[in-house]
């Protein structure tokens, strides 16, 4: 939900479009090449994101290694990040410090839940997506490196 959250936004800002890729993999293998969870299909639907979700794809150090930024929703997705990370350049960020900075908090996964918990989940990924479009944007404006 994340990738298709921050990948409509940049298709809708007109410093990000054409510059920001947006892409995501997973920290664990187990849901490559498997489709987007149609709970969380149905929540992006909702809400009027119609992005074509990819197959699952897994974070092995040559995806990571191919990334400016990457950014994960959890402590330990981090941990598992930095683990792989063959780039020193590679920037981690913490999806949830965008909105409260320095606190590390995860964003909940909500497989378990229902349709309602997918609703508030993309609600969050969406408010913290829309931080950072402003990150991305500031750092183009500032020319330090393409996003």
């Amino acid at each position: 939900m994340a990738e298709a959250a921050l990948a409509h936004l940049v298709a809708q800002d007109d410093v990000l479009r054409g510059r920001v890729d947006v892409s995501s993999a997973g920290t664990a293998n187990w849901h490559v090449g498997r489709p987007m969870d149609p709970r969380a299909r149905r929540a992006l639907d909702r809400a009027g994101i119609d992005r074509v979700a990819r197959p699952g794809a897994y974070a092995d150090r040559s995806y990571l290694g191919a990334q400016d930024l990457v950014v994960v929703m959890t402590r330990e997705h981090r941990d598992d990040v930095r683990r792989r990370l063959t780039s020193q350049a590679t920037e981690v960020i913490m999806l949830r410090n965008l909105m409260s900075p320095g606190l590390d908090l995860d964003v909940a996964d909500p497989y378990y839940g229902d349709d309602q918990e997918f609703d508030e989940c993309l609600d969050l990924l969406r408010e913290c997506c829309r931080r950072l479009t402003s990150v991305f944007r500031q750092r183009l404006d500032a020319g330090s490196y393409e996003a």
